[in-house]
């Protein structure tokens, strides 16, 4: 069929196929240029295929294009020829007359066809391109594939293995959940190599939120955004229908139980009145079951002759899909969805005896009592004490995720209304222990309501110290503990005491955490998750104390101690947080690894993602930096959707640092304001948000922001002879000063500093002091000591393996001997430090490297490099009058060049700002100019 008519408005725009449209674009660039081309769009029912390629002829369409398409269906699949006629509906442009000496090729559909008739159809088919292509060039699309009769597609194949140097491209979209339909050789073609496969993927977070964006208007809750996904598989189609579905009001905010769509309703109503009796009570076992229905319980659920023969019905009708693998038996339904709209068909006494058979059959105790909640619509207070056992049980391995949906369960169940508040506050503590915030946030107006008590004060408390808001969780703790009597509710008390361990942790209050950490220990059995929470974080407050060997003591201990529960990740994820910042960063990043999954474990989604922040630092530290981007790209989606604003600062410091090593400036500056903390915020949200503000600046060479970013650090966190800052910030702090000119206030805080340093300092933190010490003794005029100092620096981290660190010593080095004018000793630093950025991907201060050993007179090519990372900046147009510039001078032209003043130049190149003025003249009397203007107009942006 000859589509020549405009394309349907498509009422709004698509999402997330950007990359596959460019493989398209690249495809038919090839194709104008006289190449056959051929590419097959593979993916499931409802990924996007054909609002693809309508997208993509859209854009390529014009007067000159051909576009030839068909449409395969189910029904006209087995009907020999019904595609083609679809492609052929009008004639060709050269009679088939001279291939068979008959009359053209019929505008019905055939009923038989011969292999001579095959190939004459195809031989007609090829010519008919051939002239086609002669006056622009041709798309043939041909979409659903596998619907499409096999006459046609060898057809098809057999033209377009013949077509060479014709400006044809052809189309296939393909269903990879039906490829047992297509014929054995037309699977080899599209399969092959010259056919390019372009595989649509789900739709990532990011493109469902600017879909939701584009059909509702608003910014969709990121936990919805997750919630559509699992619902929907990411598939556009299923997206659409439900955001148009759902009435728009009940988009705002959470949004975590979705509903089939009518689509999915309709296509199962379709599918159940066409099933058997027995494959109906079979498809009604599984989704009674759940998720993962084991074929023996849905076999003893349903209670009919032949289940597996119930199976084979449910397939045929693409129903149920049946999996086995080595250790178990799995029936799922083929569509998400399904499985809901089956649920909802089940009358309600038949539904509630269903689940009363699955709590027999079942094993898993969770699940036993899961079934018997589902059956008991009103209160039952023996099943309610049942879940509370439960709870107990499940909270003893730190799974908090099924204490908080067994004791839910059993408020609703319990008739007493103190007992149902009781249980509902314990709810609602396991919501926050598991990270679930945005669920322990519906019902924070519930909580409030209830009558003042220690219990409701300590879950308020809890919830505001993992949302970051230190005064209102101080005031809630403190309540619950002066209203608490420890001698008549010492558990209560136990939970108090620990969440002010963690209020501690959160503020890096050594003494508070020690203090309540005993208060906890001594009031509850080991046994006890908030025994071993409040020992995990313990260490820490023994580190911030300056008490090493009794921190690593405790650790150790607890390690061959613990049972392997997720109450064992919290122990792991303490001694890693000690062994980064003690110097063995290996230890750490391995047990950060092994506490991200305590989510999956059971456990909790906030230590999940305390571990992940600190990975992505460890993984910076250690130079993996891709590795890192990753974390935090896999971090950041669970981490909004939890609304645990404690943990942003930290995650989004390594993001925005890394980002802005890599010139991403803008991306880095995204993060920079993700790290933005509340001014009644912890210092565990302070510290690395100004951490962050600081290397960002320093990157750019505006130290002065950097300055004002770092400064408030001085009050808020400091290190003295009883208290270790656990952030390494120190040595920024001193290079800023020094690069602002404030060498007495570096001399004065680097002093302090020295002089509180345990003798138990590890290697890095002596590295930092020392060549923070070099900065100063360079920029007060004693090269040689500053050379000394920076010496010892690289000397101490000789035994690890920490190129960052290296790298900006290096830089720092190198750019102090150049301007005490060691020439030859700093292009050898500088050179080091330039090949470890460059291994980085730092293309930032590969660049500055590059104007440092220029400005040191280095005839490198270095400059290349810097060029193909990407680094940018102005460069000289090729003026044929252009006048020789020292390398200085030409740093500082270029400097000028884009704005800066002599005091920003000064600071970026490490010079005087006399100096400056003084290469500035040189360089007018060069030109024949008088103003900066007039030297900004010689340079023009590299392109």
């Amino acid at each position: 069929m000859v589509d020549d008519a405009a394309p349907s408005t498509l009422n709004h725009p698509m999402v997330g196929r950007e990359g596959e449209l460019d493989v398209l674009r690249e495809l038919y660039r090839d194709v104008k240029k006289g190449m056959s081309r051929a590419v097959v769009l593979h993916g499931p029912l409802g990924s996007g295929k054909s609002r693809l390629v309508a997208e993509f002829l859209a854009e390529v369409r014009t007067r000159s294009t051909t576009v030839l398409s068909m449409v395969g269906d189910e029904w006209e699949s087995s009907l020999p020829l019904a595609g083609y006629t679809q492609l052929m509906s009008t004639a060709p442009l050269r009679s088939s007359k001279g291939f068979d000496g008959g009359a053209l090729p019929p505008s019905t559909v055939s009923v038989d066809l011969s292999a001579d008739q095959a190939v004459n159809y195809a031989q007609t088919l090829q010519i008919h391109l051939e002239q086609l292509q002669k006056r622009g060039p041709v798309i043939v699309v041909v979409d659903d594939l596998q619907w499409v009769d096999e006459a046609t597609l060898r057809i098809l194949v057999f033209t377009a293995r013949r077509l060479h140097g014709a400006k044809v491209m052809f189309v296939f979209t393909m269903d990879t959940e039906q490829t047992e339909k297509i014929p054995v050789g037309v699977l080899d073609y599209v399969a092959g190599h010259q056919v390019r496969a372009i595989v649509l993927p789900p739709l990532t977070v990011e493109a469902v939120g600017q879909l939701g964006r584009n059909l509702l208007g608003t910014d969709l809750d990121v936990t919805t955004v997750r919630s559509l996904i699992e619902h929907t598989e990411g598939r556009p189609l299923r997206l659409v229908e439900l955001m148009r579905e759902i009435p728009h009001d009940h988009w705002q905010g959470r949004l975590p139980d979705l509903p089939p769509s009518r689509r999915v309703r309709a296509r199962v109503r379709a599918q159940l009145a066409r099933a058997s009796e027995d494959l109906v009570t079979v498809a009604r076992a599984v989704s009674v079951l759940g998720p993962s229905a084991q074929l023996h319980a849905v076999a003893e659920i349903a209670q009919v002759p032949d289940a597996l023969a119930c199976l084979d019905e449910g397939h045929e009708l693409h129903l149920l899909r049946f999996t086995v693998s080595q250790t178990h038996s799995e029936v799922t339904f083929t569509e998400p969805g399904a499985a809901q709209a089956v649920y909802d068909s089940i009358p309600p006494t038949v539904r509630i005896e269903l689940h009363r058979t699955a709590a027999r059959v079942v094993t898993d105790p969770g699940e036993q009592l899961n079934h018997r909640v589902s059956a008991t619509p009103g209160p039952d207070a023996e099943l309610a004490d049942a879940l509370e056992s439960y709870a107990t049980v499940q909270a003893r391995a730190g799974a908090w995720a099924d204490v908080a949906t067994a004791m839910l369960a059993a408020s609703r169940l319990s008739g007493d209304r103190r007992q149902k508040d009781l249980r509902l506050l314990q709810a609602v503590d396991a919501m926050v222990g598991s990270g679930d915030l945005t669920q322990a946030a519906t019902y924070l107006g519930t909580i409030e309501s209830l009558p003042s008590s220690p219990l409701r004060s300590t879950v308020l408390g809890y919830l505001a110290v993992v949302t970051g808001q230190f005064a209102s969780a101080k005031a809630h703790l403190d309540m619950a503990w002066r209203t608490v009597r420890p001698e008549h509710d010492p558990s209560t008390a136990a939970r108090i005491a620990q969440r002010q361990v963690l209020h501690g942790l959160a503020n890096w209050d050594g003494p508070a955490m020690v203090d309540w950490a005993h208060q906890t220990l001594a009031l509850v059995d080991r046994a006890e998750p908030v025994w071993v929470e409040a020992e995990a974080i313990h260490g820490l407050g023994l580190f911030a104390n300056h008490q090493v060997a009794e921190t690593d003591a405790l650790y150790r201990r607890h390690m061959s101690e613990v049972a392997e529960t997720a109450q064992k990740q919290r122990i792991q994820m303490g001694y890693a947080w000690f062994a980064l910042r003690t110097d063995d960063v290996e230890a750490a990043h391995l047990h950060f690894e092994a506490a991200v999954p305590t989510e999956y474990r059971g456990g909790s989604l906030r230590i999940s993602l305390w571990a992940e922040a600190w990975l992505a630092r460890c993984q910076l530290v250690l130079g993996d930096w891709d590795a890192a981007a990753a974390t935090i790209a896999r971090a950041s989606v669970r981490l909004e959707g939890s609304g645990m604003r404690l943990i942003r600062p930290l995650l989004y410091w390594t993001a925005a640092e890394l980002y802005a090593m890599r010139g991403d400036w803008a991306r880095s500056q995204h993060y920079v304001q993700l790290t933005t903390a509340p001014s009644d915020g912890y210092r565990a949200m302070a510290v690395p948000a100004a951490l962050a503000r600081a290397r960002y600046h320093e990157a750019r060479a505006d130290y002065e922001s950097a300055y004002e970013a770092i400064h408030p650090l001085l009050t808020s966190d400091p290190q003295t002879h009883e208290r270790s800052s656990f952030w390494p910030w120190q040595d920024t702090m001193v290079n800023v000063l020094v690069m602002t000119d404030r060498l007495e206030a570096a001399q004065e805080f680097l002093g302090s500093i020295e002089a509180a340093s345990p003798e138990t300092q590890s290697d890095t933190d002596k590295a930092r002091l020392a060549w923070a010490r070099g900065r100063l003794l360079a920029a007060q005029g004693d090269a040689d000591e500053a050379r000394e100092h920076f010496e010892r620096a690289l000397e101490y981290l000789h035994p690890h393996h920490r190129p960052y660190l290296k790298a900006r010593i290096c830089f720092a080095f190198g750019q102090s001997m150049r301007r005490a004018g060691k020439r030859r000793l700093a292009s050898s630093v500088l050179r080091t430090a330039r090949e470890l950025y460059v291994a980085l991907g730092a293309k930032t201060y590969v660049a500055r490297c590059d104007r440092e050993l220029k400005a040191a007179g280095v005839d490198t090519d270095a400059g290349v490099l810097a060029q193909e990372l990407g680094a940018d900046g102005p460069r000289l147009s090729q003026r044929p009058d252009t006048v020789s510039l020292t390398p200085q001078e030409q740093a500082v032209a270029q400097f000028v060049a884009k704005g800066a003043t002599n005091k920003e130049v000064a600071r970026a190149l490490f010079i005087a700002e006399k100096t400056v003025q003084y290469h500035l003249t040189r360089i007018y009397g060069k030109y024949g100019i008088r103003s900066r203007s007039e030297l900004a107009a010689l340079y023009r942006p590299q392109q």
